[in-house]
């Protein structure tokens, strides 16, 4: 089969989602079942029905992975983010997770989650003297059980 290889800048869900289908079924093949479940927490507001903050991640093998953790700045500083955080790790431990992980830049939250209980595993270095911003990116993981216990 001949295939061309292009970069597309405004690429189509339809293909995302073809890559991602073939990718699950090969994981599956390989690695048995992963249990994958998207998981959200969102505070919404009561009125409106507006999403203000929230958490999304997915499950995949264990472990929870938080892909955006965000609170608006009117719920700041006021332990909203625990809460939001505390309430992922809860669902995950529902789900039998080894842990959660997640990415943070250096400009956004590394303290916080360090302050709730997350351990840095990898940091990758800025890549653009461009930006003004201190653009290292932070891997954290939080364990929920250790030797097979909750």
């Amino acid at each position: 089969m001949k295939q061309e290889l292009f970069v597309d800048w405004s690429p189509d869900s339809r293909d995302h989602a073809a890559l991602l289908r073939s990718m699950i079924s090969d994981n599956t093949a390989r690695g048995g079942p992963s249990g994958h479940r998207n998981v959200a927490i969102i505070a919404r507001n009561v009125d409106t029905g507006e999403v203000s903050s929230g958490v999304w991640g997915s499950i995949l093998y264990g472990w929870l992975f938080i892909e955006l953790l965000y609170v608006a700045e009117v719920d700041r500083r006021q332990g909203f983010g625990s809460r939001l955080l505390i309430s992922a790790e809860n669902a995950a431990r529902e789900q039998e997770c080894v842990g959660v992980w997640l990415s943070s830049y250096a400009f956004q939250a590394p303290e916080f989650y360090k302050k709730n209980g997350y351990e840095a595993f990898g940091e990758l270095e800025s890549c653009s003297s461009k930006n003004a911003a201190d653009s290292r990116l932070y891997l954290f993981r939080k364990l929920l059980r250790t030797n097979g216990s909750n």
